[in-house]
């Protein structure tokens, strides 16, 4: 296959950049797969392996985030040094979502094959989540670049809805139904092979002078700021079942996680002007909705309307604080030899360890300290985000203050 370097925003034509753009968006549909078999939680822990505690349960999941960077840091070091482009690894990766369909057919009895299923899946993700953020890097300019962002973040959102309700239903007929959905990916590689350009990673092109390849230290805080996040956001969806066993199902909670994403749809299409009027500080007003969320699944969790009213509150943060903190580390790696790292680093990386740590720590505390209650575990994870909402405020501010001294 004819693999052609890139040479910077414009060197496709305009025809071929939309097919790009569309992949990107087409693609981010199925760009969080796990999300989809959250509604199937509970019915794993009193069904399929009752056994096993909800934090067990819940960290086998995980494992996903902890193959999930491993995968994104390995295909990186592969892209700089120009033995895979990015388009072959997204292909590989969405054949290994259909892969892990098949599998769910037949590997479905012991516990041991959820843990399977689930490193598949973040072996899977880890390739496609942040090669499909390279290419909006790659290919489009800093304004066109945070508009389609916006879009992408809602479009993801909008397919978490439709794969969760849809994996929903089928969880209460199998607690593995929603490992179906993962079929998609096939058709989904196919799409890529046709409309994305294989192209060598910018940051490999060796006919350049090699830079430093140091990462900016503000990259590194998005990062922190992205795992944190993800860390206190993957509490929503990883209780939801468990949280609504008295007045609902998987089903129930399939329609749970489609207001969840439903939140983040809305707010997502609302990127590009939120973050012109608020910069950094949108970050906090994101983690300030999942502080209003967290209060209200704690204090109304019999009332399946202030519920699924609560999850659409906190879904509003996905689509503002990951993707600032993404576009802003797209602002910040110049340095051609570090923009994929980067990349790699706040898109995946980052994300998948707060989401893999989750469990880990807050079910374990808070079970610890209150029981089975999660109730009290949203409680306590509300508090933990107010806080930080508040470290990231002073922190935004601290740094306005610095940057106008310096223009002074």
């Amino acid at each position: 296959m004819n693999t052609r370097r890139i040479q910077g925003d414009g060197h496709w034509s305009d025809k071929q950049k939309k097919k790009i753009k569309w992949a990107i968006l087409i693609v981010a549909f199925i760009q969080m797969p796990g999300l989809a078999l959250a509604p199937a939680i509970n019915q794993m822990r009193t069904t399929a392996f009752p056994g096993m505690s909800l934090g067990i349960i819940q960290t086998a999941l995980a494992l996903a985030s902890f193959a999930q960077p491993l995968a994104a840091v390995g295909t990186a070091l592969l892209v700089n040094r120009r033995i895979i482009t990015k388009k072959m690894v997204i292909i590989f990766g969405l054949c290994l979502y259909a892969i892990n369909g098949v599998l769910a057919t037949q590997f479905n009895t012991e516990f041991a094959h959820l843990v399977m299923l689930s490193v598949v899946l973040g072996i899977g993700t880890g390739c496609v989540h942040p090669n499909m953020f390279g290419l909006l890097f790659d290919n489009f300019e800093t304004k066109e670049r945070q508009i389609i962002t916006g879009y992408q973040s809602s479009i993801l959102n909008s397919g978490v809805i439709t794969l969760s309700l849809v994996g929903g239903w089928l969880a209460t007929f199998m607690w593995y139904g929603g490992y179906f959905l993962l079929l998609i990916g096939l058709p989904a590689a196919v799409l890529v092979f046709f409309t994305v350009p294989n192209y060598w990673s910018p940051a490999a092109d060796r006919s350049e002078k090699k830079p430093s390849g140091r990462l900016n230290p503000k990259i590194i805080y998005y990062s922190v700021v992205a795992m944190m996040f993800m860390m206190i956001y993957t509490v929503c969806g990883q209780n939801l079942s468990t949280h609504i066993q008295d007045i609902g199902n998987s089903a129930t909670a399939g329609i749970g996680i489609a207001f969840l994403m439903g939140g983040g749809v809305v707010s997502g299409f609302l990127f590009d002007k939120i973050c012109k009027k608020t910069g950094d500080y949108s970050i906090s007003f994101a983690l300030c909705a999942v502080f209003v969320g967290y209060l209200m699944l704690s204090f109304f969790q019999g009332s399946l309307t202030l519920v699924f009213i609560a999850l659409a509150i906190v879904g509003t943060s996905l689509s503002i604080a990951l993707p600032r903190c993404i576009f802003m580390v797209s602002t910040l790696a110049t340095d051609r030899s570090a923009s994929q790292t980067a990349t790699a680093l706040v898109s995946t990386v980052a994300p998948a360890i707060g989401s893999f740590l989750s469990p880990v720590i807050f079910t374990n505390i808070t079970t610890a300290l209150f029981g089975d209650s999660t109730s009290a575990r949203y409680m306590f994870v509300g508090v933990v985000v107010i806080v930080f909402a508040v470290i990231v405020a002073a922190i935004t501010f601290l740094s306005g203050r610095r940057a106008t001294r310096n223009t002074v």
